[in-house]
């Protein structure tokens, strides 16, 4: 029998602490109407601005000090925007310039611009201005470079590039009647990149430092048109150097429930463990009765929801997420390390070793993070049609839903055997892979609750399925000649509105 050893000294920062360091994730996007739609705010941000709104920010006459109205739908964004530099006007260049270094030379965090999106749209026709050349090639070393903003290089309007491909591409391919739809699409995206390379991307190479980063975005709702998205969100949060902003943009951005994932494992190993005996140890002198209702108000942030007023803020709800990841065996022991201290007498809890207790603790966590997982899932944009995708408010019936779905689907007991079977426990080192143990047991049990293991979840009617990943170049090629003689039903539908039929 073990007992903690108390020690009052120790203490957990409030949760109204927690994004203190840099309470908004501040961007500057240079682009101008034509370069510019308003999915990429609400697709990466999930905030619904009127097109009116985006067009007019990129007119001469925006004063870029001005952060965009947001109508409150994100309080943990700030945007500011201008015309990008293709116009050649002077004045704009260097009201962008001058902006940036004051913003940079403020001893606030927050008030630094943290990232430059430079949006240009996806066309062989557009040249480089000789003012982009100046930017890029002499003064972003001086001016954003020197203080670290990452400029982020954004093609958009890449799906009307791949229309034009494709269509060029059936105009001359009358002779191929043998291929599949799918080898067809395969085709198409492999022309398209390598056409883009050629008249687009190579101009743009000659140009950039290597560190300056780009990526290729689409409108519209197909795996690949969501799959660029979320690549402008890694690559965007790949680029930022302080951690305090990765914290900020992990807790601004609504695209990615894997991110703020990534960041709540990151906090709770931090925050609530030890590993000084080379093992992964709750910490010592905090219960768990103040640990989890502590990372729950600290993981909320990180997950921005769009709710209703104290939907996620319900008292009741912790204990109903946790209870609904434990077994009925578990659920006293959980239920005793809610109401009572670890070192009280006559609680349950004294008989647990520190190994059972560290194991009960990174499950519950891990409990926590999975169902915020699954809420961001239910409710972010690229799990939803509409003309912006914009991020829909959450509702009681929702979260509902969402703890049925724990309760009863199979992801809960692979997260629980992921975390009770690790080797963390009995050899550790480093808080890190107490934080990659938590990754790997709620990305595991998402993928089970996505899974023919679970042919009721809802999420199998809505479409909020994960795309396949493929690593390279060579597996992709593999899948496309294994599908050459593919029969499907079903016609490819180009973003333009034209309809490939099968060509088999």
């Amino acid at each position: 029998m073990t007992t903690d050893d108390h020690n009052p000294m120790v203490t957990l920062s409030p949760p109204s602490e927690f994004l203190a360091p840099c309470p908004k994730f501040r961007i500057l996007v240079l682009g101008n109407p034509e370069s510019t739609k308003q999915e990429l705010f609400s697709r990466i941000f999930g905030v619904d601005l009127e097109k009116k709104l985006v067009s007019d920010t990129f007119e001469p006459n925006h004063n870029i000090n001005n952060e965009l109205f947001l109508e409150g739908q994100n309080e943990r964004l700030a945007i500011h925007a201008s015309p990008n530099f293709s116009s050649g006007d002077e004045n704009i260049y260097h009201t962008v310039c001058d902006f940036l270094t004051e913003r940079s030379s403020s001893p606030n965090l927050a008030d630094h611009v943290h990232v430059i999106w430079y949006c240009v749209a996806s066309q062989q026709t557009r040249e480089i201005s000789s003012l982009e050349k100046k930017f890029f090639r002499g003064d972003w070393i001086t001016v954003a470079h020197a203080h670290h903003i990452p400029i982020i290089l954004t093609f958009t309007k890449y799906d009307e590039f791949v229309s034009q491909v494709m269509m060029d591409w059936l105009r001359n391919s009358s002779g191929d009647s043998g291929l599949s739809k799918v080898a067809v699409g395969h085709i198409l995206r492999d022309l398209s990149t390598k056409k883009f390379e050629k008249t687009i991307g190579s101009k743009w190479d000659s140009l950039l430092d290597k560190v300056i980063q780009r990526v290729c975005v689409s409108s519209g709702d197909s795996d690949d048109d969501l799959r660029s998205f979320e690549a402008l969100a890694e690559k965007t949060l790949a680029s930022l150097r302080d951690h305090e902003v990765k914290v900020a943009f992990a807790a601004a951005q609504r695209n990615s429930a894997y991110i703020s994932t990534e960041y709540a494992a990151e906090t709770a190993a931090e925050s609530y463990f030890e590993t000084d005996t080379g093992h992964a140890r709750k910490i010592h002198g905090v219960d768990m009765r103040d640990i989890l209702p502590n990372f729950y108000a600290k993981a909320v942030q990180l997950f921005n929801m769009k709710d209703i007023p104290a939907t996620l803020d319900n008292s009741s709800l912790l204990s109903k997420v946790l209870d609904a990841t434990f077994g009925t065996h578990q659920k006293p022991l959980l239920a005793e390390s809610l109401r009572r201290s670890g070192t009280e007498s006559g609680s349950i809890l004294l008989h647990l070793s520190p190994h059972e207790r560290a194991v009960l603790l990174t499950q519950a966590l891990a409990g926590i993070i999975l169902f915020l997982h699954m809420l961001a899932d239910a409710q972010w944009p690229e799990g939803h049609e509409g003309p912006t995708s914009a991020t829909v408010t959450l509702t009681e019936k929702t979260i509902s839903r969402e703890l049925e779905d724990l309760r009863l689907g199979g992801g809960k007991k692979d997260l629980l055997e992921i975390v009770e079977t690790s080797h963390i426990f009995t050899e550790c080192q480093l808080k890190q892979d107490i934080a990659a143990l938590l990754v790997k047991a709620v990305t595991q049990a998402e993928k089970t609750e996505l899974s023919k293991t679970a042919p009721n979840n809802y999420r199998h009617n809505k479409g909020f399925t994960r795309a396949v990943v493929v690593e390279d170049d060579s597996e992709l090629q593999e899948i496309s000649l294994s599908f050459v003689n593919d029969h499907g039903p079903d016609d490819i539908v180009l973003p333009c509105g034209l309809t490939i039929l099968p060509l088999n």
